[in-house]
């Protein structure tokens, strides 16, 4: 949904009349809920705090606050002040000059408030007002002001508003809540937040508000959480909600926790884990590794349970398969180190679905953690020298990693930055409070689907919570004079390849031993790669691995046909004009090679990180995709055996014709072996494309040579290889 996340935090700790007590609890309330709100990875709301304000401010800003708002936006406001009662039983709220004996000129009306929300052209606004009328808590507690007031009645011309909008208001506490006769309220409690909004933060921030953990938090799951919590250090103070118009679950943030249960893994499965046999409970080690990489965490869990026992298993090869399998599922966290550069820095996970749910924490107050799906992101909060451990744990065990900071001194500190927006989830409706059970199922607010909810972390053997991570995937970037340069050598390829009028250029010559040639023409495979190669450096910024991965291929492709035609001696004799200059297709061919091996240096930077985040596996491997592929290369081999009617095949032609099906093969193999990420990503397209042009290659035996073969050959070859690698990408959960 387009829509904006806006929050309004009102705090006011110091009063002008000396009636008024001083409260503790609202500054850091608000700095801790607009922390949380503003959080992308939570919330995402952009925030505005007001402390200590004047009512006319306050009032201004409440308008302002619910003016001009689309349909679709979400609006949380937020009071933590005195709650009074004039002598009709209206209900207002006190800012920094309330004179209580002139509320109605020095005070925020709720009734004022309660116009402002009715006007607004916003569909979804919640209330959070933390005073608590009436609380009675033991001693040591954050309190607000005692005195009864009616909240329904205050707001309940809400109930009128039409439009499908709807508004929630959440209190403290009820009305009917009264202090204890002879109860000692300690007004010297330590600086924290009220117990209220306390929770409200907790919840929100650890995610246990997510009740049935969908990865969302609804206001109805939040305030049955708030309950529980108030509960359990006041039991006489009970936090009370108000639904005025909506029709279903009102969700407010993204949830760090999700409760999984690993799923019972196939009968076929069970009984070869248990089998007397050690050959047959070495081939369930296969099946289980695509478990453990698969999408479904249940599944994936399983399979990591029943592989750390298999570690165990009596049979040394199955031991060390299952061994060799959880190792290559682990973690990755780069870079193993951070030095803190001008405060902040990035971190980036790597790993399967499963091992990707690591939540990350620090171990000092001062670092302060965002976490975005495989993104870490650091940033330091106080000045000085300071050593600390990023904490990143998750079903497949725990990371630590050492973080220094050197930060400038105080006063060339720079002030805090503007929280990001984050992108605004579509909400569901919102449904009647239970705050005491487990929250109704959700409806739909408006049309489409609900995103799904980010991974989690989950931790024990049994039902276990998972912190939400954004599965983003994070491809990197090449810089942009990387860009320049690979268009630039694209193009470059494109001209030394041109093919000129028809029949005017040969591609390749083996006249004088065979009498075959090939003449280039718009559509050979090297005038398609090169021009392949233009099209995927265009976009190479933004493409991410699959652009990088054509990319690629398309250099293989390339550089494959300049070490065939020059090792094997084919390249024609005729002459061509290239800058300006007359020269031979030797010539041409060498700046051919050297062109496309300048491109693939420049894509090393890139490269190199991805392959070494790709977590190799030589075994065990998918079984079915690797035979693909190696009966695809097979054909490739048989198509450049298989002889003409005059008895000559390419093979006759050169021994180098063996280097395709080997490159394709090799590069087939080294996509099966990449157990996740981006470079199995990239491998993938990149095998892919080399496919692609080699069947291009084989076109010209079928519609113009007399070898049908040899085109039907390759087809089937490459496409087994391509069949074999796509089959690898999507992991289908296939049974024994």
């Amino acid at each position: 949904m387009d829509g904006t996340r806006v929050a309004l935090v009102v705090a006011n700790d110091r009063y002008d009349d000396p009636g008024l007590r001083q409260l503790v609890a609202p500054a850091h309330d608000a700095a801790a809920l607009a922390d949380v709100l503003a959080d992308p990875a939570v919330g995402g709301f952009e925030v505005q705090v007001l402390r200590n304000a004047s009512v006319q401010e306050i009032r201004f800003a409440v308008e302002d606050f619910f003016a001009d708002r689309r349909p679709e936006d979400l609006l949380l406001l937020h009071f933590s002040c005195h709650g009074l009662k004039n002598a009709a039983g209206e209900l207002f709220l006190a800012v920094a000059d309330t004179r209580p004996t002139r509320l109605a000129s020095t005070a925020v009306a709720a009734d004022f408030v309660n116009r402002q929300m009715a006007d607004s052209r916003a569909q979804r606004i919640a209330l959070f007002l933390d005073c608590c009328y009436g609380g009675a808590f033991p001693r040591g507690m954050v309190v607000r002001a005692a005195g009864e007031a009616q909240v329904r009645d205050a707001f309940a011309g809400q109930a009128e508003v039409g439009g499908g909008r709807g508004r929630v208001v959440i209190t403290a506490s009820s009305a009917m809540e009264y202090a204890f006769e002879g109860g000692r309220l300690a007004t010297e409690a330590a600086p924290t937040p009220s117990v209220f909004t306390g929770a409200v933060v907790d919840g929100l921030t650890s995610g246990e508000a997510d009740r049935d953990g969908d990865g969302w938090v609804g206001l109805t799951e939040l305030v049955g959480y708030v309950t529980d919590r108030v509960h359990r250090v006041t039991p006489n103070q009970n936090p009370q909600m108000w639904t005025f118009g909506s029709q279903g679950e009102l969700l407010i943030a993204r949830s760090r926790v999700r409760r999984i249960t690993p799923t019972p893994l196939a009968p076929e499965l069970t009984q070869a884990m248990e089998s007397p046999l050690p050959a047959a409970r070495f081939g369930v080690v296969d099946y289980l590794r695509e478990r453990l990489f698969g999408d479904d965490l249940g599944q994936a869990y399983a399979a990591w349970q029943a592989l750390h026992r298999m570690r165990d298993d009596d049979s040394r090869r199955v031991s060390e398969a299952a061994t060799d399998a959880i190792a290559a599922s682990g973690l990755v966290v780069t870079p193993a180190e951070v030095e803190l550069v001008d405060g902040a820095a990035e971190l980036l996970l790597e790993g399967p679905p499963l091992a990707l749910t690591a939540a990350a924490s620090a171990s000092a107050s001062w670092l302060k953690v965002e976490q975005d799906g495989a993104i870490i992101r650091l940033r330091a909060g106080e000045r000085g020298e300071e050593e600390a451990s990023l904490i990143i744990s998750g079903p497949m065990g725990e990371r630590t990693v050492p973080v220094r900071a050197t930060l400038p001194a105080a006063d060339t500190l720079a002030p805090p930055r503007e929280p990001p927006h984050a992108a605004r989830p579509p909400e569901p409706q919102h449904t009647e409070p239970a705050p005491q059970q487990a929250a109704p199922a959700r409806q739909a607010e408006s049309p489409g689907k609900r995103p799904e909810p980010p991974s989690t972390e989950l931790t024990g053997s049994g039902t276990v919570e998972l912190p939400t991570a954004h599965p983003a995937e994070a491809a990197s970037r090449i810089p942009w004079w990387a860009v320049v340069v690979l268009i630039v050598g694209a193009v470059t390829l494109i001209y030394l390849n041109w093919p000129g009028e028809a029949e005017s250029r040969k591609l390749w010559s083996d006249t004088d031993s065979t009498g075959w040639y090939v003449y280039r023409s718009s559509g050979d495979p090297t005038v398609l790669a090169c021009f392949g190669a233009v099209l995927a450096s265009l976009v190479a910024r933004w493409s991410g691995p699959v652009g990088l991965g054509i990319l690629a291929g398309c250099l293989a492709s390339v550089l494959e046909d300049a070490l065939l035609i020059l090792v094997g001696g084919i390249a024609s004799d005729e002459s061509t004009k290239l800058f300006g200059v007359w020269t031979d297709e030797t010539t041409a061919w060498l700046l051919t090679g050297a062109v496309a091996t300048v491109m693939a240096a420049v894509l090393l930077p890139v490269l190199l990180p991805v392959l070494r985040l790709g977590r190799f596996s030589l075994w065990p491997v998918p079984r079915l995709p690797l035979t693909m592929a190696i009966v695809g290369g097979v054909l490739l081999l048989a198509s450049a055996l298989i002889q003409n009617s005059s008895g000559v095949s390419f093979f006759t032609v050169t021994r180098m014709a063996a280097l395709e099906p080997f490159v394709t093969v090799a590069l087939a193999c080294c996509a099966l072996a990449a157990a996740q990420g981006l470079a199995r990503t990239w491998l993938v397209a990149a095998t892919a494309t080399y496919a692609v042009i080699s069947i291009v290659a084989a076109i010209p035996a079928a519609s113009e040579g007399e070898t049908l073969a040899v085109f039907v050959a390759a087809l089937l070859g490459n496409g087994l290889v391509i069949a074999g690698v796509v089959t690898h990408v999507l992991r289908p959960q296939s049974h024994p």
